[in-house]
């Protein structure tokens, strides 16, 4: 099952810790020894930015080193992701992917696929959910569905064009007849909330894990996942309203790590003990048991397999030249 849930810590911190670095590939020195830079594709308050920065924040002190955290936004995550491809292989620079941003490898065709990264290892499952404002009177994925077909509401919120809540919208619209008119574009699932919580728009699509915090203000009506929301476990599924489980393969994801190209054998492994050594501590199992984010070590192999196979699933089930 997919389970996770919101817990958002300040942003742009300076890890100092415990433990003292590995030996590893940092000039004949201890590594790591100095600053991570982890590039975060999606804007702050968002699933991907909580995890990203509780757990490095966890990695940079067991090291004793320092983290930055830089939340680059633009081309559904791409300019991120871009970035990290793109960046000297020295083990500091590296960031989150989920197996749906393997889309935009292939709307975008940026020139490198998603295999070309290092990958460290996953850290969790997690699901997308459909949230409505309260005033609405939207009290399930049936109201939802009714109101668009009736035109009461004709908009939708998201992140951009072309990012996994956009394909997924287009998803549902074709696979579950929820004729939404006019997506709304914004950067986050952060944003997002803010947007259905100030009625801004009625319905949108956000992680599971961002909408944990922002249940006081909004409705968290649908998991968009079969198996359900381990953050919510009484929330009903769209399955449960009748559905075929059609829309699996983009409502649930995969949530990784990853560097440039080429990083050196013995730094990687470095990072991925310590990514499975925090995600297996303590500290981690407090913050899960804490605020319900739960974590899972994912093996580098196991993640790589997800994502390819994600870029094998997607085109078959969306029509990509429609959201160029």
């Amino acid at each position: 099952m997919f389970s996770r849930r919101a817990y958002v810590t300040a942003a742009g911190s300076i890890g100092t810790g415990l433990l003292a670095g590995c030996l590893g590939g940092d000039g004949g020195g201890e590594y790591p020894s100095d600053q991570f830079h982890v590039i975060i594709s999606w804007g702050q308050g968002g699933g991907t930015d909580i995890y990203t920065r509780q757990i490095w924040q966890e990695i940079a002190d067991s090291h004793d080193v320092g983290v930055q955290f830089e939340n680059i936004e633009g081309a559904a995550g791409m300019q991120g992701l871009s970035r990290i491809y793109s960046a000297d292989p020295d083990g500091y620079t590296l960031g989150p992917i989920n197996s749906p941003d393997v889309a935009q490898f292939l709307i975008q065709e940026p020139g490198f696929s998603v295999s070309d990264y290092s990958y460290i290892g996953g850290y969790t499952r997690d699901v997308w959910v459909l949230v409505s404002n309260p005033d609405s009177g939207l009290d399930d994925f049936g109201a939802i569905a009714d109101a668009y077909e009736s035109g009461d509401i004709e908009a939708i919120g998201g992140q951009p064009t072309g990012s996994p809540s956009h394909i997924l919208a287009e998803t549902m619209k074709g696979r579950l007849d929820l004729q939404w008119e006019s997506f709304i574009v914004y950067n986050g699932s952060g944003p997002v909330l803010e947007a259905v919580a100030s009625g801004e728009v009625p319905v949108g699509i956000v992680t599971e894990t961002a909408a944990e915090d922002a249940q006081s203000q909004v409705n968290v009506n649908t998991a968009l996942h079969s198996d359900g929301s381990g953050v919510f476990p009484d929330l009903p599924t769209y399955t449960d309203a009748g559905y075929e489980p059609d829309i699996d393969f983009m409502g649930g994801f995969t949530r990784a790590f990853i560097a440039p190209p080429d990083l050196p054998d013995d730094q990687l492994q470095t990072l991925t003990d310590s990514l499975e050594e925090t995600l297996q501590s303590d500290a981690m199992a407090d913050w899960s048991d804490e605020t319900g984010n739960d974590v899972e070590f994912i093996s580098p192999d196991e993640a790589l397999s997800i994502m390819e196979e994600s870029e094998e699933a997607i085109p078959e089930n969306v029509d990509l030249e429609e959201l160029q």
